[in-house]
């Protein structure tokens, strides 16, 4: 007999979807979702949906949108509801434990780590950041105490070298849907046995701010890689050239090649633009100037005849 029929899901980025689409999938539609309000974009500051009140609309899932989850009103309204478990999957907010003790089987997040490491807003960054080779899910009863909880199940996943945050993003986000139907199950057959977090090995990751997008070019080239990896396609590494913004999209690293950090060494057709480090050198490939839609590397090349020898940065 199942024990989870009333599910309260808080999401709000496309990172959420997968989870949502597969619980309708399933059978396990909940009886609210609660996503972040509307927000006003572009010049026009034109209202734009979340991702996941844009799934709710298509499916009628009723949709909650508080400007703050912890006010009495809100509360009181998950409360009315009397859910059996309640969901997060990047919802973006720090829940109360008022809210927390509302459930009849707790509260319940998808985190795209590997607990107790990167715990915080930006695990997936900060793992590519890192160069780290595996990665994976975890999924936890929620605690006060942000990313904290007891662990319940996880899973792993290994780092391509082709991977960047927009690909492994999509690849925990779909991961993490199956990942949370096995938890449901598993609690349904009461079949949890959570495992506590080890507080001496937890690290965290930081919000992705213009200083941690920059790119600073006395650095190793595996280390500028790893950042642009790290940052593509959104928000993007940047760089200057000429004193304009440049974002840098995708590059590799490249042997045999030295130069001053930032310096343009060489242009290779149909490929890019190599530029010196601190330790060996960089194949930009491709680009978005500032203003630009992206383009090639060597495209950007052929508007700059002069760029042999001058500097990014």
């Amino acid at each position: 007999m199942k024990i989870i029929k009333k599910i309260i899901f808080l999401g709000t980025p496309e990172f959420a979807v997968p989870t949502l689409a597969k619980l309708v999938e399933y059978k396990l539609t909940p009886i609210l979702v609660i996503t972040q309000p509307d927000k006003g974009r572009g010049r026009g500051q034109k209202l734009s949906y979340s991702p996941i009140k844009k799934i709710c609309l298509q499916k009628n899932i009723p949709i909650f949108q508080p400007e703050n989850i912890n006010e009495k009103t809100a509360i009181q309204k998950i409360k009315y509801l009397n859910p059996d478990l309640i969901l997060t999957v990047a919802y973006g907010k720090i829940i109360s434990q008022k809210i927390l003790d509302i459930p009849n089987h707790k509260c319940i997040n998808l985190h795209p780590s590997l607990l107790p490491k990167y715990r915080g807003p930006s695990p997936i960054n900060w793992a590519l950041f890192n160069g780290d080779k595996v990665t994976g899910n975890s999924i936890i009863y929620m605690t006060k105490k942000m990313d904290a909880g007891d662990i319940i199940y996880q899973s792993k996943m290994k780092i391509l070298s082709e991977d960047n945050y927009g690909i492994l993003s999509e690849k925990l986000s779909k991961q993490g849907a199956d990942d949370v139907i096995e938890t449901i199950s598993l609690i349904d057959e009461c079949g949890i046995k959570p495992i506590s977090q080890n507080e001496n090995a937890a690290t965290f990751s930081k919000f992705i701010d213009k200083n941690l997008r920059k790119i600073f070019w006395n650095q190793s080239a595996e280390k500028i890689v790893n950042q642009i990896r790290g940052l593509a396609p959104y928000p993007a590494a940047f760089t200057n050239f000429q004193a304009r913004k440049i974002k840098i999209i995708k590059a590799k690293l490249i042997s045999n090649f030295d130069g001053n950090p930032g310096q343009i060494l060489k242009i290779i057709k149909n490929k890019g633009i190599i530029v010196g480090t601190k330790s060996e050198a960089i194949l930009i490939e491709i680009v978005k100037p500032e203003g630009k839609n992206e383009m090639s590397a060597f495209a950007f090349s052929l508007g700059h005849p002069d760029i042999i020898n001058s500097k990014f940065g």
